[in-house]
C-alpha cells in the first residue's frame, strides 16, 4: 500500500493517541516509583497499550473518515473478525478482574473470620517474605479435625520472616478483639512480633500497632483487645474502619524455625 499525505493525516489520529496513551502510562508508573506505598511495574504499561489497541481497533471498523485503501477492513467479514479479536482480548484480561472480584466477595462473607486456609480465594490476600508457607494438616498434637487445615509457616534466617495478610476486611469496628491461634513443636519459647497498619501510616515504627509475642511450646491462643490496637500510633488514633495489613514475622532469627498458624479472626 502506497502511504500518501492524506493517508498519513487520517492514520495518524490513531499513532499520535496511541503515543498519547504510552507516554501517559509511562508518567503514571514514574510517579509511582516514588511512592512509598506504589510500586512501578512495566506490565502495567503493557495493560495500558493493549487496552489502548483494543479501543482504538474497534472504533476503527466504525469510523467513517478512514481513506478509501483502509475502508475494505470496516466491510464484512474483516470488521466481524476485528470486532471478535478485540472481544477475545478483553475477556482474556478481564478474567483476573472478575477472580478478584470473587475473592473480595468471599472475604466480606468470611469476616470476623480473616484467615483460616481454607480455600484458594483468602490465600489471594496472604504473602510469604523470606519463609516458607504451606497449608497442611494440622500437626500431632493441636486437636483440630484432620480436615480443618491449618498454615505450616518456615521462619528462615533472614532479618524479617513472616506472612502478610494485605487488604483484610478493613472495617474492624464493633469487635473487641483480634484472635489467632498458633502452634508450636518446638521445645522451646520462641519470640515472634505482630504488626497491623491503617490506611494512613506513614511507615514510621511509632505509626502502628507493634506488639512482641512470646509463643510457649503446644497450643498458643492470642488475644488483642482492639482498643490496644487503636490506641497504638503515638499521637492518633489507628482508624479501626480502615486497617490495610496485618504482619506475623520473626526478627532477624539465628537458625530456621516453624510454627502452625490458623483462625486469625475477630471476638
Amino acid at each position: 500500500m502506497v502511504f500518501t499525505t492524506s493517508n498519513w493525516s487520517a492514520i495518524r489520529h490513531y499513532m499520535v493517541a496511541l503515543l498519547g496513551v504510552l507516554a501517559l502510562a509511562l508518567f503514571t508508573e514514574s510517579l509511582q516509583s516514588l511512592s512509598a506505598t506504589r510500586q512501578s511495574e512495566m506490565s502495567d504499561v503493557v495493560h495500558d497499550l493493549v487496552g489502548a489497541t483494543c479501543g482504538l481497533a474497534l472504533f476503527f471498523t466504525y469510523d467513517q473518515q478512514v481513506p478509501r485503501q483502509w475502508a475494505q477492513w470496516r466491510q464484512f467479514p474483516r470488521h466481524a473478525i476485528i470486532r471478535l479479536c478485540v472481544v477475545v482480548v478483553l475477556g482474556i484480561t478481564l478474567v483476573p478482574v472478575v477472580g478478584w472480584v470473587y475473592a473480595y466477595w468471599d472475604r466480606a462473607s468470611r469476616f470476623p473470620s480473616l484467615l483460616q486456609f481454607s480455600s484458594d480465594l483468602e490465600m489471594k490476600f496472604v504473602k510469604a517474605s523470606d519463609s516458607e508457607l504451606q497449608v497442611v494438616v494440622p500437626p500431632e498434637g493441636w486437636k483440630k479435625s484432620a480436615e480443618d487445615m491449618v498454615g505450616q509457616l518456615v521462619f528462615l534466617p533472614k532479618k524479617y520472616p513472616g506472612i502478610r495478610i494485605e487488604e483484610p476486611y478493613p472495617d474492624w469496628r464493633g469487635y473487641t478483639y483480634f484472635q489467632l491461634d498458633i502452634f508450636s513443636d518446638l521445645s522451646t519459647p520462641q519470640p515472634i512480633a505482630i504488626r497491623i497498619d491503617d490506611f494512613h501510616h506513614n511507615n514510621e515504627y511509632a505509626d502502628r500497632f507493634n506488639k512482641a509475642l512470646t509463643i510457649s511450646p503446644g497450643f498458643n491462643q492470642i488475644q488483642i483487645p482492639l482498643d490496644d490496637i487503636r490506641q497504638a500510633p503515638v499521637g492518633r488514633e489507628l482508624d479501626l474502619s480502615a486497617i490495610k495489613i496485618v504482619l506475623l514475622f520473626s526478627v532477624n532469627p539465628p537458625k530456621e524455625f516453624s510454627l502452625y498458624v490458623d483462625n486469625f479472626r475477630l471476638e
